[in-house]
């Protein structure tokens, strides 16, 4: 199996992986070993977008790694043919290219001293630092911290610092939301990149589920009692 390994630390691990018969290649992998925390497994899937990915813990940030060993958690996924767990990503168009993101789309105030006021759907008008667009993979991030709330299907929409309390909106995997900003200004990012969007007074931007696919490995025992994971 050929095996592509990213991560600022992959290197640590490169011995191993030779060791259990994988081979580590620079391009057309068949799986991307992801060796650090959730943010190394964003920044994976953003520059090698749907090839599978198989995320190592080397962070005590990581919600998507498994609680093994290295040596335990490569042996199982070469004794498991595999299953990869398919995440839709989100979808959104703003200066005519298309953004995909498998975690969150933000959207909020440019100027922390200043709120903005935007409409969804054409609702009423809100008065706050913005919105978080999430997916069921992203619920447990940015969205839970503002919702108390995750959930495993469809999309969310969580209101950041109304003026007046806004529960979350669940939607369905055909839904769409539109944002409109009414004033103010703001800016949209997703994931983790480092782009960031200017978002004009008076444009919409829509949000909905692509068919695009992020692949993450999920082992089929999440834990190993036997292993010590330091990291």
């Amino acid at each position: 199996m050929k095996i592509l390994l990213f991560g600022n630390d992959a290197k640590d691990i490169e011995g191993l992986v030779k060791k259990l018969g994988f081979e580590i290649v620079s391009s057309n992998p068949d799986v991307i070993i992801s060796y650090g925390g959730d943010g190394t497994l964003l920044s994976s899937e953003r520059e090698y977008p749907g090839i599978p990915k198989l995320p190592i813990r080397n962070s005590q940030f990581c919600n998507k790694c498994a609680e093994h060993a290295d040596e335990h958690l490569l042996s199982q996924f070469l004794e498991d043919k595999p299953q990869f767990r398919e995440y839709k990503k989100l979808h959104t168009n703003i200066e005519g290219k298309d953004l995909y993101a498998l975690n969150d789309f933000v959207v909020r105030n440019e100027l922390p001293m200043h709120a903005i006021r935007f409409q969804i759907d054409d609702g009423q008008l809100l008065i706050g630092d913005g919105i978080v667009v999430a997916t069921p993979f992203g619920s447990t991030g940015y969205f839970k911290s503002i919702s108390q709330k995750t959930f495993d299907t469809g999309f969310g929409l969580a209101f950041n610092n109304l003026t007046e309390k806004k529960e979350p909106l669940f939607l369905q995997d055909k839904d769409l939301l539109t944002f409109k900003l009414v004033r103010g200004k703001a800016t949209l990012s997703f994931d983790n990149s480092a782009d960031i969007f200017t978002i004009d007074e008076g444009s919409e931007l829509v949000f909905k589920l692509s068919d695009h696919l992020a692949k993450i490995y999920e082992p089929t025992s999440l834990r190993c009692p036997n292993c010590k994971v330091q990291r």
